[in-house]
């Protein structure tokens, strides 16, 4: 990349994310606990740009944030961790979910999505795009109504850029209609996903997803016809570590490494991070699949996302415990 930042723009997925930590869950029907702490945090996939900017990248929100109180924080945390927020559209509500965190490390997500005018792919936006060295979208992002085509159009205008576009379907990506499901595949060269969602979206496994598929050698050029789906699917495993699928026979897997987990909110965006660098620094899918283990590594031991994901130290931290010769 002759020796510039590397430059990753994601699309949709901005939440304001307000973290209510609580002595156990679930919550009981008309019970009552006293929070331990409260705090509101961008999320989604802030996540990623946050901890993409403390490894060095240059890292760009493109979606919409609500002319409220939510949006006004959110807004003001990514500016000040130097994430490009000029491509923010802001009007309607900002995206917002509660999340109760336990103290045995269990979440969960209760989700309001923002509402506004529908966005569409203008030429600020291409320009956005076409200037990225990578393009990061999640399933999220196509259930919130206005983001929907802008992410969709995103994906299909990276593609035929040659900009390599990374995926993460997450859990509801299967009560999408069909043709967005398969419109925002067909655009992906990374998936990224857990056991659970690559079941429920291939029962056959992640060879099925790659059976028509090209490989990294053959991706496409500006101007090349339409994907038919992943060249490379990266299976998240929790405490297990991962398993890279990219073609060529079966799956690499990749232990994970031992840490007390203290919350895995967002561990998967950190995880994307790590790959989504590693790649675009060249390296293989082991060593891409090391590092992004680590990002979720560090992640999971601290609580909450936001302005809470790793640093770079503890990044580097993480890296020491496995030796091998990354270096960020």
């Amino acid at each position: 990349m002759n020796g510039r930042a590397l430059r990753i723009v994601a699309v949709g997925d901005l939440t304001a994310d307000l973290i209510v930590e609580v002595p156990e869950l679930p919550i009981a029907d008309e019970g009552f606990q006293v929070a331990e702490g409260l705090r509101l945090e961008p999320g989604g996939s802030a996540n990623l740009l946050i901890l993409l900017c403390r490894l060095g990248a240059t890292a760009a929100a493109l979606g919409a944030l609500g002319k409220d109180l939510w949006g006004e924080q959110v807004f003001q945390n990514l500016e000040e961790e130097g994430v490009e927020v000029s491509s923010i559209n802001r009007q309607g509500t900002t995206t917002v979910a509660l999340v109760l965190v336990d103290d045995s490390g269990h979440h969960s997500f209760v989700g309001s999505f923002g509402t506004g005018e529908p966005m569409m792919l203008g030429e600020t936006e291409r320009a956005a795009v076409g200037g990225a060295d990578a393009l990061f979208a999640s399933g999220y992002s196509l259930q919130e109504v206005r983001l929907r085509d802008l992410a969709l159009d995103a994906l299909e205008y990276a593609q035929g850029r040659g900009v390599p576009c990374f995926f993460d379907p997450g859990p509801a990506f299967q009560s999408l209609e069909p043709k967005v499901r398969v419109k925002a595949l067909a655009s992906t060269d990374v998936l990224l996903l857990t056991e659970e969602e690559l079941g429920d979206l291939s029962p056959e496994g992640a060879e099925a997803l790659l059976a028509r598929s090209p490989t990294p050698e053959s991706s496409p050029s500006p101007g090349a016809p339409d994907r038919s789906g992943p060249h490379t699917v990266v299976v998240k495993r929790g405490a297990g570590g991962c398993r890279v699928f990219s073609g060529r026979g079966e799956g690499i897997d990749v232990a994970g490494l031992a840490v007390t987990v203290r919350d895995t909110t967002a561990a998967g965006d950190c995880f994307a991070a790590g790959y989504l660098l590693a790649y675009l620094k060249g390296w293989s899918p082991l060593d891409c699949a090391r590092l992004a283990n680590c990002m979720g590594a560090a992640a999971v031991q601290k609580l909450g996302g936001g302005r809470n994901v790793p640093t770079l130290q503890e990044v580097r931290r993480m890296i020491s415990h496995i030796g091998g010769g990354l270096e960020i």
